[in-house]
């Protein structure tokens, strides 16, 4: 790569060869490949750009850097095995689901050897590594659990006399736990690899966590879109009834009788919109963090700007939204 043309794309596109590559070296087992082919790597990406913000571009520790952001890949398509068996998709990633092809019990067990495989990667990273996989792991599986009950009892949650601000809350501390904390955790590894200073490793944690906030709402955008009745409906249903919401609101959309998407319009609210402002609020607070002079300047700095908005956008332009 020409470093004068460097941007935020030909270096997530370096990344993901990086990281394939060691993938392809140490993973032989053919469920796993299943599993990990046509992955975006948006997190492995994430780990290596710290890594480069805090070394100026520094090659002396990047192949550790890369071992570290295949364990970031594979724990994350492990929890996309778990998760298409729990929620009955049937395709992930342009193809069906693993245990579609090989059967249940297989996808969870190969799921089960993914994670142990990044565990004792991080382990042979050194035990501050480890401590961030463990804890990690933790909150990506405490927020999917509360997802599940919160969608499976999202009718009841209304009914239960919990105020908007409340709903709200829950919410947001979902989509952290679930999603936001394996980016921040990528980030801050990234700059643990890198020997930054705890003020650098945890001011990139902070980064990677309002990118994880901005992708995984557009991620909820995309299902709602798509009719999909799940805790991504609370933000929008809020800023439609306000105090009012109730539960003939909510059996209007259990029911099919209309959509969360129609009811916004009929009240003069717009759907994108809505969703759009929250993701643009967290992309912004990235990049507030990106320009921070506890990161050097290098050529790769800039990158932390362009990579919020980039990355968010991966998963919005499927509903024509462009961050």
């Amino acid at each position: 790569m020409r470093h004068k043309s460097l941007t935020f794309k030909k270096f997530f596109e370096q990344a993901q060869r990086d990281v394939w590559q060691e993938i392809e070296r140490r993973i032989k087992d053919e469920d796993m490949l299943y599993a990990l082919e046509g992955g975006k790597m948006l997190r492995p990406a994430m780990l290596l750009l710290s890594f480069r913000v805090c070394t100026g571009g520094n090659d002396e520790r990047y192949k550790k850097a890369v071992e570290s952001a295949m364990g970031v890949e594979l724990a994350h398509s492990a929890s996309l095995i778990h998760d298409d068996i729990m929620d009955g998709d049937v395709n992930r990633r342009g193809k069906p689901a693993l245990y579609v092809k090989s059967g249940i019990g297989n996808a969870i067990l190969t799921g089960h050897r993914m994670i142990n495989i990044a565990f004792r990667i991080s382990l042979d990273h050194g035990i501050q590594n480890a401590y961030i996989f463990l804890d990690t792991w933790n909150h990506t599986l405490i927020g999917q659990i509360k997802d599940v009950d919160f969608s499976a009892h999202i009718d009841k949650i209304f009914n239960g006399g919990y105020s908007p601000e409340i709903l709200l809350r829950e919410y947001f501390k979902i989509i952290d736990m679930k999603t936001a904390s394996l980016f921040a955790a990528a980030c801050r590894a990234g700059a643990i690899e890198a020997q930054a200073s705890e003020e650098t490793v945890l001011l990139l944690r902070d980064y990677g966590r309002e990118i994880g906030l901005a992708y995984q709402l557009a991620d909820d955008l995309v299902d709602i879109a798509q009719g999909k009745i799940e805790e991504g409906i609370i933000m929008p249903l809020i800023k439609a009834y306000g105090n009012n919401l109730n539960d003939d609101a909510i059996q209007l959309l259990i029911n099919r009788g209309t959509t969360i998407e129609n009811e916004l319009r009929r009240r003069g609210m717009d759907l994108t919109k809505i969703y759009e402002e929250e993701i643009r609020r967290h992309v912004k607070k990235a990049q507030k963090i990106a320009s921070s002079p506890l990161i050097p300047n290098s050529i790769y700095k800039p990158l932390l700007r362009e990579a919020p908005s980039y990355i968010t956008n991966k998963m919005a332009e499927k509903v024509g939204v462009m961050i």
